[in-house]
């Protein structure tokens, strides 16, 4: 009895082992046939519709001016600060672009080999200090620049701005830094 039990139980196994495979070659076929309609749906787009060849390449122009606005030294930048309803309230002058406070010139990483393999580490900044670490991410909202006329640091948080490199026929009136008594 024992035996015809075993028998009917492996025979149990072996039919569903194959109703799965059968299941998962029917499976296979249907995902092929789908990706074989998306390829020839898109042959057909692109024979319709061909990628164009650029020949200008204006927007790589621009990145190139882009960037090399922001190579220039001795050069004002128009920080044009929002209210909450976005008009201008003011603006300063400053020597760069605004520079967000969580850009730094080292890594603040460090490589440890341990038994277990390569682990990456919290590693101080340049002024000796730790910053977020262990896979910490935030929206780091605080921006500095230096005031044109007076090289004051200015820095702003959770404040809307846009800049520019010439000024901007607004009403706006500049936000001036005060003289030191």
């Amino acid at each position: 009895m024992r035996t015809k039990l075993i028998a009917i139980a492996l025979l149990i196994v072996a039919c569903l082992a194959i109703a799965c495979d059968s299941f998962d070659t029917e499976a296979q076929k249907n995902r092929e046939s789908a990706v074989d309609q998306r390829n020839s749906v898109f042959a057909h787009a692109r024979a319709l519709v061909p990628e164009p060849t650029l020949s200008n390449f204006p927007t790589r122009r621009a990145l190139v001016e882009f960037t090399e606005r922001q190579d220039m030294i001795d050069h004002p930048w128009y920080v044009y600060i929002l209210s909450d309803f976005g008009n201008v309230i003011g603006y300063y002058v400053a020597k760069t672009r605004p520079v967000n406070s969580c850009d730094f010139l080292s890594s603040t990483e460090d490589i440890q080999k341990t038994d277990k393999g390569t682990v990456v580490v919290t590693a101080p900044s340049l002024d000796g200090v730790y910053y977020g670490g262990a896979g910490a991410s935030s929206g780091c909202d605080e921006w500095f620049f230096f005031d044109s006329a007076t090289n004051a640091l200015i820095e702003i948080r959770g404040v809307k701005f846009f800049t520019a490199d010439q000024p901007l026929r607004l009403e706006a009136d500049p936000i001036q830094v005060a003289p030191v008594q």
